[in-house]
């Protein structure tokens, strides 16, 4: 008996013509900071490294579709990837795992490597069928040995009744505070409208969920594994981050960052050590995933606070601003993926040198050259002054 399992007809047409389309976007993502005539470091330092990482998984997402498949023999498992191929006898197979992308057969001892596929194969079902009647749900087996050492811990309540209600409770909060991440997240990147209070929420979402997680005792865990009894906080901290950086990214011009590096390292300081102090336990350091788990969360922090500083930096600026006014010396339109518009001014107020400046369409349609502009220009919240051409 042999049978070959690869990915499904379908997903093999989708991967083929949305991989090149995601390689251009994210090759023009790496490079457009160094087009711009007002190459900005801290853009080029976000964006570049994004960018080669996409590209990278791209490829491989590629090779991946047209090598890698699943061969099951009478008495082996074999695997054929893009660098290597694996082969587990089923003897020295202890069970297999799943998570939304992959279908995982796990080894009886490290002497052996475990075999991943992709649950994007065609008869995946099937596969699936096929691996309950012939291995063990390790992740069915796990979950009850998780749930069973939750409600076997006093640390959690001081009878079996308390914990269950408490991994009950904590379940339904981390599910409500991680939808509602997503929500207002995604509304802030899409529909703006109500700046002032979704930079806020976006703001206050993490620390929130940064709270549900110290004060947990261990129950909600952040280096945790798919289908996990232990509820996770993952999407809270990471989903309005993501928001605030974009919205940083879209709608802010900052004149001058030398105010910007001491609050921004200690917020990143600061919850770096609330989320790593008191959580070794979760992370086993024999193993390269908890490296790549710290430095997410590094990421995190990073991110938090770029994106908070410089949003509420503007959002919540009430001080008076400054207005100049330049004469517009050039203009031109630099195209792309998005079209950006510049107008190039002489000196103005702080700032001595000829620079191009970013605008608004409409403004740059109504100038022309020897016009004159306005800048707004103000000190910012946090004393990161920022401008805009307003008129």
């Amino acid at each position: 008996m042999q049978k070959e399992y690869r990915i499904a007809k379908g997903w093999k047409i989708f991967i083929w013509i949305t991989i090149p389309l995601l390689m251009v976007l994210f090759g023009f993502l790496g490079i457009m900071p160094y087009t711009e005539e007002d190459f900005e470091l801290i853009l080029a330092l976000i964006l570049t490294p994004i960018s080669i990482g996409f590209e990278f998984l791209l490829v491989l997402g590629l090779l991946d579709t047209i090598k890698s498949k699943l061969v099951i023999e009478e008495h082996r498992i074999i695997y054929i990837g893009v660098f290597r191929s694996r082969v587990l006898e089923f003897p020295n197979i202890k069970g297999f795992k799943t998570d939304p992308n992959y279908l995982y057969f796990i080894p009886v001892n490290q002497n052996y490597k475990r075999i991943k596929v992709s649950r994007y194969v065609g008869n995946i079902g099937g596969l699936l069928y096929w691996s309950e009647q012939q291995f063990k749900n390790l992740d069915r087996e796990e979950y009850v040995n998780e749930e069973k050492d939750i409600l076997e811990n006093q640390a959690f309540g001081w009878t079996q009744e308390e914990r269950e209600l408490k991994l009950k409770r904590t379940k339904k909060n981390t599910r409500i505070i991680n939808t509602l991440a997503w929500i207002i997240a995604v509304s802030t990147w899409v529909y703006p409208h109500f700046y002032k209070v979704q930079i806020l929420l976006c703001g206050i979402l993490p620390v929130l969920g940064l709270v549900f997680y110290k004060t947990s005792r261990g129950l909600i865990r952040l280096n945790e594994k798919p289908n996990s009894a232990y509820p996770t906080i993952i999407p809270a901290l990471y989903v309005p981050s993501a928001a605030l950086v974009i919205r940083a990214l879209m709608d802010v011009t900052v004149f001058d960052y030398s105010n910007f590096w001491t609050p921004a390292t200690g917020i990143f300081l600061v919850f770096g050590l609330l989320v790593l102090i008191g959580s070794a336990s979760e992370f086993n350091f024999k193993k390269a995933a908890s490296y790549f788990s710290v430095l997410v969360i590094l990421v995190f922090g990073a991110m938090y606070a770029f994106g908070f500083l410089i949003t509420t930096n503007v959002a919540f600026d009430e001080s008076q601003p400054d207005f100049y006014t330049a004469e517009v010396i050039d203009k031109h339109v630099s195209s792309g993926k998005t079209t950006t518009y510049y107008l190039k001014l002489n000196e103005w107020g702080p700032q001595t040198e000829v620079k191009d400046v970013s605008v608004a369409k409409e403004i740059y349609n109504n100038k022309e050259i020897g016009d004159r502009a306005i800048v707004y220009f103000n000190q910012g919240l946090y004393k990161i002054p920022y401008y805009a051409v307003i008129e």
